[in-house]
């Protein structure tokens, strides 16, 4: 049987995600030890999992965090789990160490932005030192969770690692929830049988506010303010927090205290459920003082919820995220706001709406529901229906060219029922401002390691496979169970498992060739020097490559067959892209040349289309600002980094799209686009050389720029019309409708 083992430094008896993360693991098969410190509460645990407890002589500050580190680096010495668990930032540097050196799975549960709590935003430097331990544990970890989508988001942006998002969602009360099945006035009559027994008045507005974290300028203060303007309302403030001893001082000298306002300390889980029934509104009020209280999503919306009760909450994003309309969302957090809110949501039908919007969401916020995600994610470390996509580059916009064929990968894998883990490179940090969003590719699971650029300096190995063989990418392979796909011979220094299918999109080294050829000085020495390297390299790889081989042309499979290769499968490009051939002329007469500009072929592209007799427009990125200044001479429009859905609106206004190349390797992912979205095509006749193209496809070609000006006159010359983008879009079909990876992967 496998085992896990997770670390957490909080109480183990109160720590409910922990627990409820153990029970998780424990019902998908696994032995389950949960290790922690006895304090502060020493008595024994009784857990249907074992527990690992040790002492620590420091209790708090400095000398408590090293004490702990060491203590728990020991305990994990001892252990020797096949999945280490790393509870928040505190527990991550011991399990990333015996992790690595035993070549086990790591993964992280981020409980909240730790970086951001207010005790180390008011220490930098005591933030500094946890985030070195963050930047040196992060590429690390195998997979992990965290509380949110905004946290998720932050981490990918800072370490091109996606967690899975886990919400601290309650269990499922015993016998389920009744509503909306029982009716308005069954959860009337609940909440007056709560009153009744936690004797509450049950004939005045009862508010409620909950928590563990009920702390100094987190909204109690403007909530009791609010509470002694109002004329009848009754609060009950259940939980602990330091702003307690305040708040009760505040509510003594008015004489509130049983009149107006109840303070209930921390209570058992199904007493606190009896509290939040007996109310009317439950309350969230935390300001975005730090950055952990921007992103926080409190435990206690979801608490709300499945009391059924509506809420007021201060304007943090992921609590509106979660709110919809259940509620409302204050514009700011003080008393007068608060009243205001209070009197409109307590209006029949208004309150009636928030109500049922608050029932539907506790059927939606629960464990049985949220932890299917952990359930995902062990089926991915076990490679339970899971690919690994081995990618030479990230998924950054503008996604162009082979990264655009990797994506389409994913989203065929995607729809085969596949999970997906992408692995990909980049030359740069891994912070990146414009990253896509997770939301962009739900279920997949980012990876990005920085390329190693003392590569270059190998006299045997090309430096964009060296580069790419780092002691990150062979810890992930060590520890990605499943299947993988690897695109072209980038990645092929790493060694992959015998039935791992190499994806070749084109001969690298015939790539760089060309690329010398429009090169001078010492970058033409070296891009020769470069080819000549891959050439060697990719006669050894077809060698000694054992698996499956994809090309995406027939040219491809015969070269890879040449170079000694056993046989090559043709799999089609798998970028798929929305639309057709539009039926009408385009209102404007205009050249559409996309490209990514700093590669030569496409700024020689760009500089042939500039003094063509119709609108000219670059759609892409890397432009030059030899090419800005030619652009704004010659009157062309730049779009620059466009999104994906403005790029296909380029493909679809365009009278016609430019697709250049000057070698005929491989398969233009631009030709793809313009066949699903474009009029005419103006193609290079190296871009459609070995290609099964013809005419009816609206395709003309040229090879200089006495040619190209001569297919755009003829494109102008016949125009466009209904009947020739029927036809077209027929002709296309066969490369519109290819063969999925995904049904030959699964």
């Amino acid at each position: 049987m496998p085992s896990v083992l997770l670390s957490v430094i909080n109480d183990l008896h109160s720590d409910q995600r922990v627990h409820r993360t153990c029970l998780v693991w424990q019902e998908m098969g696994y032995e389950v030890v949960l290790a922690g410190r006895d304090y502060p509460n020493p008595a024994p645990l009784d857990r249907l999992y074992r527990t690992e407890r040790f002492r620590c002589q420091f209790r708090k500050g400095p000398f408590f965090y090293l004490e702990f580190q060491w203590r728990l680096w020991k305990l994990l010495r001892r252990e020797k789990p096949d999945v280490y668990l790393a509870n928040d930032l505190d527990t991550l540097w011991p399990n990333a160490y015996w992790a690595k050196r035993r070549g086990k799975a790591l993964v992280y549960d981020s409980h909240e932005y730790f970086l951001g709590a207010p005790e180390l935003e008011s220490r930098p430097f005591i933030q500094s030192l946890w985030r070195w331990v963050e930047k040196r544990c992060f590429p690390e970890i195998t997979a992990g969770v965290t509380v949110n989508h905004s946290i998720a988001q932050a981490y990918y942006a800072h370490y091109g690692q996606s967690l899975n998002v886990v919400r601290n969602v309650p269990l499922l009360p015993e016998g389920g929830l009744h509503f909306p099945i029982d009716g308005d006035e069954a959860q009337e009559q609940r909440r007056l049988q709560a009153c009744a027994e936690l004797q509450i008045p049950s004939d005045r507005p009862i508010w409620i506010l909950q928590g563990a974290g009920i702390n100094i300028d987190r909204g109690a203060e403007e909530l009791l303010e609010a509470l002694g303007q109002h004329p009848s309302a009754f609060l009950l403030i259940v939980g602990s927090g330091d702003a307690f001893p305040a708040l009760e001082n505040a509510a003594a000298q008015h004489g509130w205290i049983d009149e107006k306002v109840r303070f209930v300390g921390r209570v058992p889980r199904d007493v606190l459920r009896r509290y939040t029934q007996a109310a009317h509104i439950g309350f969230s009020l935390d300001k975005p003082k730090s950055q952990n209280y921007r992103w926080s999503l409190p435990n206690k919306l979801f608490d709300y919820f499945q009391a059924g009760i509506p809420v007021i909450v201060s304007d943090l994003v992921e609590v509106v995220a979660h709110l919809g309309e259940a509620g409302l969302v204050l514009p700011k957090t003080s008393a007068a706001a608060i009243l205001e809110a209070v009197e409109k949501l307590l209006e029949p039908e208004t309150y009636r709406l928030a109500m049922k919007s608050a029932q539907e969401a506790a059927h939606r916020y629960h464990w049985e529901n949220e932890k299917s995600t952990w359930e995902a994610l062990i089926q991915r470390l076990q490679g339970d229906k899971t690919v690994h996509v081995w990618s030479m580059d990230r998924l950054e916009p503008p996604v162009y060219g082979g990264t655009l064929e990797v994506a389409g990968q994913v989203e065929r894998l995607i729809e085969a029922g596949c999970q997906v883990v992408l692995h990909a490179t980049t030359n740069n940090t891994y912070a990146h401002s414009e990253a896509l969003t997770l939301r962009d590719y739900p279920g997949v699971q980012f990876k990005t390691y920085r390329r190693n650029h003392w590569a270059i300096a190998s006299l045997n190995r090309p430096y964009t496979v060296g580069s790419r063989n780092t002691r990150s990418l062979r810890r992930a392979l060590q520890t990605a169970s499943g299947k993988h796909a690897v695109q072209g011979s980038h990645l092929s220094a790493l060694r992959f498992p015998a039935a791992a299918v190499l994806r070749w999109h084109n001969p690298e080294s015939l790539y760089y060739r060309s690329l010398s050829e429009y090169s001078s000085g010492f970058k033409r020495m070296y891009l020769r020097w470069e080819a000549a390297k891959l050439a060697r390299w990719e006669r050894q790889l077809a060698l000694r490559w054992e698996g499956p081989v994809w090309t995406l042309t027939s040219k491809d499979a015969q070269h890879w067959k040449a170079l000694g290769g056993r046989g090559a499968l043709v799999v089609p490009p798998q970028k798929r892209f929305e639309g057709m051939p539009p039926l009408t002329p385009a209102s404007e007469q205009t050249m559409l040349v996309p490209g990514k500009f700093s590669v030569i072929e496409n700024d020689r592209a760009a500089r042939w289309s500039a003094n063509l007799p119709l609108r000219i427009i670059w759609g892409g990125h890397g432009f030059s600002n030899s090419l800005r200044s030619l652009a704004s001479a010659k009157n062309v429009d730049l779009l620059e980094l466009p999104s994906d859905a403005r790029m296909a609106q380029a493909f679809n206004e365009a009278s016609m799209v430019l697709v250049h190349a000057e070698h005929s390797l491989g398969l233009k992912l631009k030709l793809i686009q313009a066949l699903y979205q474009g009029r005419w095509i103006i193609a290079h006749e190296a871009a459609v050389a070995g290609l099964d193209w013809t005419e009816e496809m609206s395709i003309l070609t040229y090879k200089d720029p006495q040619s190209l000006a001569h297919a755009v006159e003829t494109a102008l010359k016949i125009g466009w019309d209904r009947a020739r983008a029927e036809k077209t879009h027929l002709a296309r079909v066969p490369w519109t409708e290819p063969l999925s990876v995904g049904d030959l992967i699964a």
